[in-house]
């Protein structure tokens, strides 16, 4: 930093015998050692502020010569505005030097142009770091989930490119806030967070104290404080009864609403689940959406106007088009122990009258032992023993006690009613082997709780999925689908027009209707998330 000095020494006794210099000449000229300087040293500091983006800094001002950006008091104003606004993206002022940048603006005359330089950078800083935020997210994903493989820049030139963009526009300030998802959901998303805020401002919903579980018809002190409960969050909207400790049939229902809202059986009995789900607080609730706007921030930016999304943690599936969603079905996803992974791809295949090759892990953990125990259970759930070739091999030449310690065959269900994929499924290309399909399995469609399957996702209405896909294909009118599904062979249909696809995250959503859900934290991935955000500093 010394010769930094004598550089800027040098820099200003020059300028001081040159009077008639423009004093954002003399802030060029500032900036053209300043930039190079801060880019070399580690964690580099101006004032309070310790600079995020030093390299880009110097880069971005390169590419302009080093002219000054910052020359209006109502674009800095602006931008300080725009920070202070970002809590409203679930953000963090201080992550774009909200009170240092401040304090310089207040300490910055004009005059001294090695000061208006300094204010210039932190400025610029604020608002790349701001701009990337909102358009990719605060974090990486990947460092959340080795599988995430959304595109996302990670060269210095995808980042420098961003920014120069941002800052080649009249209204700088404007375009970094552009960047966010323009998106229903992100949108109806930070609705939610400026209601749950005002919760918390009013002190929160109040509690109700654990217990012994409520049921319908019971007398108990504890129903009192669930009907506030329940009226503060808009569930309960009767008016008081005679008897406040009495579970009435108008609380009945309001707390199987709230269980339908929060991933709970709607059976209304309050106990446990229920009375830890109306228990967590709105300063909770803020973090939980806080986190899902950061999700919404890493994927929304990156699709297009038509795409499927699957929500892993809502057991739910949504086709959206023009940034709403049209169609949605329930879906059952991977058991906690066998987690469906976040990833996009392209759907490209959807598969009739599908046979089912037992994966792997499925194979060696569950049906080898069941077939060891009960070789009939072949038969009984048409299944053929394959071998490399293809061929098919006679389940009794083989010894199924030593084949659970190796087995060099493949197990593979033919079609037919009771084929674990069902009717149909939908291929799309990763490494994982995780794909859509059918059931013949309904049951599960009816539980809040859907974590039931061994990666792959279950779809309830399968082939209301498939008529969307293929619409205006018009080699495969339904009629012919229904033909090709009442024949029982299996046909696979490449779709002339692939749609992308997401495995998303999301343990707060909303319905079509607009309706606010929170779903539980099935695979727990959100606290190391709202750990990476960052804490809301209080007051």
């Amino acid at each position: 930093m010394k010769n930094f000095r004598r550089a800027f020494t040098a820099l200003f006794l020059v300028s001081a015998l040159l009077p008639g210099l423009a004093v954002a000449g003399e802030t060029q000229d500032a900036l053209r050692v300043l930039a190079p300087a801060m880019a070399a040293t580690p964690a580099p500091r101006i004032g309070d502020a310790t600079l995020a983006q030093p390299a880009l800094l110097a880069a971005l001002y390169a590419q302009r010569d080093y002219k000054p950006l910052w020359t209006d008091q109502d674009e800095l104003k602006a931008l300080t505005g725009a920070i202070a606004g970002v809590t409203g993206d679930g953000l963090l002022p201080e992550d774009y030097h909200l009170a240092a940048l401040t304090a310089l603006i207040a300490a910055t005359d004009g005059r001294d142009p090695e000061q208006a330089a300094r204010l210039d950078l932190v400025a610029t800083d604020a608002l790349a770091r701001l701009a990337i935020h909102l358009h990719y997210g605060k974090t990486d994903p990947r460092a959340f989930d080795p599988n995430w493989n959304i595109s996302a820049p990670t060269k210095p030139a995808d980042f420098l490119k961003l920014v120069a963009e941002v800052t080649a526009r009249d209204d700088m300030v404007a375009a970094a806030k552009d960047l966010a998802p323009h998106h229903w959901f992100y949108d109806q998303l930070k609705k939610a967070l400026a209601a749950q805020r005002a919760y918390v401002a009013e002190g929160g919903s109040g509690t109700v104290e654990a217990g012994e579980t409520l049921k319908p018809g019971m007398t108990d002190p504890r129903v009192a404080a669930l009907r506030i409960r329940l009226a503060a969050s808009g569930e309960y909207t009767a008016t008081t009864p005679a008897d406040p400790n009495l579970y009435d049939d108008e609380l009945v229902a309001a707390s199987k609403r709230f269980q339908e809202l929060h991933g709970i059986d709607p059976d209304g009995a309050v106990g446990k689940r229920t009375v830890s789900e109306l228990n967590i607080t709105a300063q909770q609730r803020v973090d939980q959406l806080r986190i899902n706007l950061e999700r919404a921030r890493w994927v929304l930016n990156q699709l297009g106007d038509e795409f499927i999304v699957v929500n892993i943690s809502g057991f739910h599936l949504y086709v959206v088009k023009g940034g709403v969603p049209v169609w949605d079905t329930r879906v059952v996803v991977g058991k906690t122990y066998r987690q469906t992974p976040m990833f996009k791809s392209n759907m490209r295949t959807v598969v009739l009258n599908p046979t089912w090759t037992v994966p792997p892990t499925i194979l060696k953990q569950d049906l080898l032992p069941k077939i060891a125990r009960d070789p009939s259970y072949l038969a009984s759930h048409n299944i053929a023993v394959v071998d490399a070739g293809g061929a098919e091999v006679d389940p009794g030449t083989i010894d199924w006690q030593q084949a659970r310690r190796r087995f060099p065959y493949n197990l593979v269900q033919r079609p037919g009613n009771d084929n674990s994929l069902g009717r149909v499924k939908f291929l799309f290309p990763n490494e994982h082997a995780v794909y859509l399909h059918d059931t013949p399995n309904r049951a599960l469609f009816d539980r809040a709780d859907r974590a039931a399957s061994s990666g792959c996702i279950r779809v309830e209405n399968p082939m209301a999925l498939a008529d969307y896909l293929l619409t205006g294909d018009t080699d495969w009118p339904k009629a012919r689908v229904e033909e090709v599904l009442a024949a029982g062979h299996t046909q696979n249909i490449i779709l002339k027009h692939t749609m992308p696809i997401v495995i998303m995250y999301w343990t707060a959503q909303l319905d079509r209707d607009g309706t606010m859900r929170f779903f539980p934290d099935l695979y727990d991935r959100d606290p190391p998330l709202l750990r990476a955000l960052g804490t809301e500093k209080k007051g």
